[in-house]
């Protein structure tokens, strides 16, 4: 009697789990079996595996069966030959190789493929329209995901610390605060390797989806991911998602810094420098970055271009720039119309601020609850004796030295109502002090005040150290000032 061997396949898990293709492709093969008087020696099936690479576990082992019984099989059978290849160059390899073996394929939907001409031209012609379907669902694929991308949605399964819910990532209550953690234990530099910081949160409880432990490369990966600093990446795209992060700019760039794999880019909300992004080198209309520049006993704060080609390129200590942005908003008088209308910009921007400081409330509780439960965690992890005592010392300081910030974030989070508060306060009565204003203000409100009286940024010129806006409107209503100074008499910071 002439031995079958069955190849069956599915694309994904949930077509396995939820149609009934697999046990139809099963029973047809079968009957066809019957009806011919072929023996079933073996079958295999490839679970949620595409066709477009024949690196699929099921189809190798039937390859290695089929050489290994090569005297014994007879006949290959599959539905299709889309069931067996989506890969014209995979299809014809196949072919070739069972023919050297002398076992005959069989497609039992196509019953025209045989040795002849018109049935090699036959089988080709399928390969190469089940390439294109392929091809054309993966370029589609590819639309809709980038699409979603740019959305600043996350179309791929949730990354550890994260659960995928209505097609939006929401933090994991258990492994999110976890994922925190090992963030914070690697940025505080008590730990000598990754793998301790892994091992530690895998006593408290980090797991991986299917519940086993986080492995060396995983932990790696997870690290150095810009999806818990808030940004999704996709090759050439990079845009801020619309989830909630789990870590910090600051906290996510210290720790980079110690993994030493990759640089980040600078944190835009900075105390330090908050023009950054915002100042323009008027020498090639590029933001200026900012960072902090190693002098011979100690570091100082600086703006500069980072164009390579500038013809004139912006370089100024962040004290200096500081001092004449604070000098051009003294300039900036309001006018009785714009003062009019302040009482009602002031409540409206205090309405939209507070709805924001809510959420950073709720956030900030969130994770001070984390801390608590964390603490909890350590207490049960020593117990049980899962971590050692320099372990357990080092998280509880780790975890009140994290309760500290938060509790310092929130009383921001207070004075950011007493600043907003202040200033509606000053709309009514109009009298508006912008420079006492910019100056009280945390970075976030620093640059909302920014942006809002340059929209297009402004530029710094550092030869003749005045700013010109790029503003249109705003660089005319300040023309007739310039044009009133002599050159001799243009005050510094101007």
């Amino acid at each position: 009697m002439a031995v079958a061997v069955l190849y069956t396949r599915v694309s994904t898990q949930e077509q396995a789990r939820d149609n009934n293709s697999l046990p139809a492709q099963q029973l047809k093969l079968t009957e066809y079996c019957t009806r011919n008087g072929l023996a079933v020696v073996a079958t295999f099936t490839d679970r949620g595996e595409s066709a477009r690479t024949d690196k699929r576990p099921e189809f190798q082992k039937m390859l290695k069966f089929c050489k290994d019984n090569r005297k014994k099989v007879s006949h290959l059978l599959v539905a299709d030959l889309s069931r067996l290849a989506r890969n014209v160059l995979d299809q014809g390899q196949t072919v070739v190789l069972l023919a050297e073996l002398n076992i005959k394929l069989v497609s039992v939907d196509e019953p025209n493929l045989d040795e002849s001409a018109a049935g090699k031209l036959l089988s080709n012609v399928i390969g190469s329209m089940s390439q294109f379907f392929s091809d054309s669902l993966s370029e589609k694929t590819k639309t809709r995901m980038r699409a979603a991308v740019t959305a600043g949605r996350f179309p791929w399964p949730s990354p550890i610390g994260y659960h995928n819910k209505n097609k939006q990532l929401v933090a994991d209550p258990v492994n999110g605060p976890l994922v925190q953690k090992a963030f914070e234990l690697m940025a505080s530099g008590r730990y000598a390797t990754q793998d301790e910081v892994r091992k530690t949160v895998t006593a408290l409880g980090l797991r991986t989806k299917k519940g086993t432990n986080v492995s060396k490369q995983t932990f790696a990966r997870l690290l150095q991911n810009e999806i818990y600093l808030g940004w999704i990446v996709s090759g050439d795209v990079r845009v801020r998602g619309s989830h909630e992060p789990l870590v910090s700019e600051s906290l996510f760039e210290q720790v980079q810094q110690r993994v030493n794999k990759k640089s980040v880019p600078h944190v835009r909300l900075n105390d330090d420098f908050p023009l950054r992004g915002f100042i323009k080198c008027a020498g090639c209309g590029k933001a200026v970055t900012a960072g902090f520049s190693q002098g011979r006993n100690k570091s100082y704060p600086r703006y500069w271009c980072h164009t390579k080609c500038c013809p004139d390129p912006v370089g100024i200590g962040a004290d200096d720039l500081t001092m004449h942005w604070r000098l051009l908003l003294g300039m900036l008088q309001p006018t009785a119309v714009l003062l009019a209308k302040l009482p009602e910009l002031a409540t409206r921007e205090w309405a939209t601020r507070k709805v924001q400081i809510a959420k950073d409330a709720e956030l900030l509780s969130k994770r001070l609850e984390a801390q608590r439960s964390m603490q909890q965690r350590a207490v049960v992890a020593r117990i049980e004796d899962k971590i050692s005592d320099s372990d357990f010392e080092g998280l509880k300081r780790s975890v009140a030295e994290e309760t500290f910030k938060i509790e310092a974030e929130m009383a921001a989070l207070d004075q950011q109502r007493s600043t907003f508060e202040e200033l509606t306060k000053q709309a009514n009565a109009q009298v508006l002090n912008i420079t006492q204003a910019w100056y009280k203000a945390g970075p976030r409100e620093k640059q909302e005040l920014q942006w809002a009286l340059f929209p297009e940024g402004i530029s710094y010129d550092p030869q003749k150290r005045f700013f010109a806006p790029a503003n249109v409107s705003l660089n005319q209503a300040l023309h007739k000032f310039f044009d009133s100074l002599s050159q001799d008499g243009v005050p510094d910071g101007i």
